[in-house]
């Protein structure tokens, strides 16, 4: 069998979306006949936006192998912010919405001083042992996934001393990430940010991420990438949704699950929910928030006469998607940003595999809508497009229990079977890195 190594930042108990791709591929990949072997960091020690301990029983047969932290900015600024050090700080977000000068000079410390990201001192902790582990052991192959990109480097410095096949996971954009325009960036921080995602997408083998637009946004790069850049999506977990049955509130519900800022969709849904209520007095509606939300939003939601908001706070994912289950209709808002295309929620999948009626708020020409649009009871909405969001709501009011080709559509999407698919994929591209050597020999 073949024995991958997998280094992530992101490992149970961490909870969020940011775990979820690469604990279900490795969670599958020993019975495709790969052995995946994981280096993380400390849990005890890391940044982690949530903890969800339930997870870590999904890998139990996974060995992981455990680092220092070495320094880590979002932890120093909590402890300056909060006085907690384990304070959540939203990704992307040092220094919040309304900034204050030490949140300023926080934002300014990042963008110029931790590139590519603030998590960059782990990987002091990480190459050594890696170096050892590859020295001691044989691998077939090194997998890197980011977010933090910066776990990338790891990957180009291993790339320096062993011959071994690379490949490099974007979950995100690196350079184009939306965040980095917060953090007025020097020309020179700026630059190296992008010289550095330019060295990885050169010397990795092969190029793994989520999406058909976030693969043409990296190969448009520059020539030469195509050949070797590939997307998997993101699954859904199967096994959960055999568990978990609908439990219906008495009123008509919808609900997001989450994270909600004020840089993805919210003041359209604000005000569509708004004047349906004003316009019927007799109408109840059941909003359901679960996962981190911005308090703005949630201020307004709650200024909403009539409107019932249920607000759960972090839950486990299992919690989730028994809420996702529940509601009669699933709210996805995308951020909007400029890269809008290559935007698909981690949560879209399992959207699908509920059967219920979905809303999405986003790119009507991107990722999302390409999957949603093979979805008969799914919907799709540009920003800002509030009379089309009082439509469909409005519609699925009248009529919440829609027939749906969800359950035929989603099965290619489990987990199992976009493990299969990254299995047969590492192989084959193994199988032409021998062959190139083969002839160069």
């Amino acid at each position: 069998m073949k024995k991958i190594l997998i280094i992530t930042y992101y490992w149970p108990p961490s909870g969020g979306s940011g775990v979820q791709r690469w604990m279900y591929f490795a969670k599958y990949m020993e019975e495709n006949g790969m052995i995946p072997v994981v280096i993380t960091i400390d849990s005890e020690k890391a940044a982690y936006p949530a903890y969800d301990h339930s997870l870590s029983k999904k890998v139990e047969h996974v060995r992981v192998i455990r680092t220092k932290p070495g320094f880590n900015l979002f932890k120093a600024y909590s402890f300056l912010k909060s006085g907690k050090s384990k304070k959540i700080v939203p990704v992307g977000d040092v220094g919040g919405r309304k900034k204050t000068l030490f949140d300023s000079l926080s934002a300014y410390v990042r963008g110029n001083y931790f590139i590519p990201d603030a998590r960059v001192g782990w990987n002091k902790q990480v190459i050594p042992v890696a170096k050892e582990l590859l020295k001691a052991e044989h691998f077939d192959a090194i997998i890197t996934t980011g977010p933090p990109h910066s776990t990338h480097l790891i990957g180009l410095e291993l790339k320096k001393t062993f011959p071994i096949h690379w490949i490099a996971d974007f979950r995100d954009p690196w350079h184009d990430i939306y965040y980095n325009s917060i953090f007025k960036r020097t020309k020179k921080a700026d630059a190296k940010d992008e010289a550095l995602e330019t060295a990885v997408l050169k010397s990795a083998d092969t190029i793994l991420t989520v999406g058909p637009s976030m693969r043409e946004l990296l190969c448009n790069k520059f020539s030469g990438l195509k050949e070797k850049t590939f997307f998997i999506y993101n699954g859904y977990d199967s096994e959960l949704f055999k568990d978990i049955s609908a439990k219906r509130y008495n009123e008509f519900t919808i609900a997001h699950i989450g994270v909600w800022t004020l840089k993805q969709a919210h003041q359209e849904v604000i005000d569509a929910l708004s004047f349906i209520l004003k316009n019927n007095s007799d109408l109840k509606i059941r909003f359901v928030v679960a996962g981190n939300i911005e308090q703005e939003i949630l201020d307004k939601l709650k200024s909403i006469p009539n409107l019932i908001l249920d607000f759960k706070g972090k839950v486990s994912h299992k919690e989730a998607l028994q809420e996702m289950m529940n509601a009669n209709l699933l709210l996805n808002c995308l951020a909007v940003q400029e890269q809008s295309k290559i935007l698909i929620s981690g949560k879209l999948m399992e959207y699908i595999a509920t059967g219920n009626e979905i809303l999405v708020i986003g790119n009507t020409e991107g990722d999302a809508a390409k999957l949603i649009n093979n979805i008969s009871n799914a919907h799709i909405v540009s920003p800002g497009n509030t009379e089309e969001i009082k439509k469909v709501l409005l519609k699925v009011i009248k009529n919440p229990e829609t027939d749906s080709n969800s359950a035929t559509f989603i099965t290619q999407f489990s987990r199992a079977s976009t493990t299969k698919e990254l299995v047969n994929l590492l192989n084959l591209r193994l199988q032409s890195s021998q062959a190139s050597k083969s002839n160069i020999n």
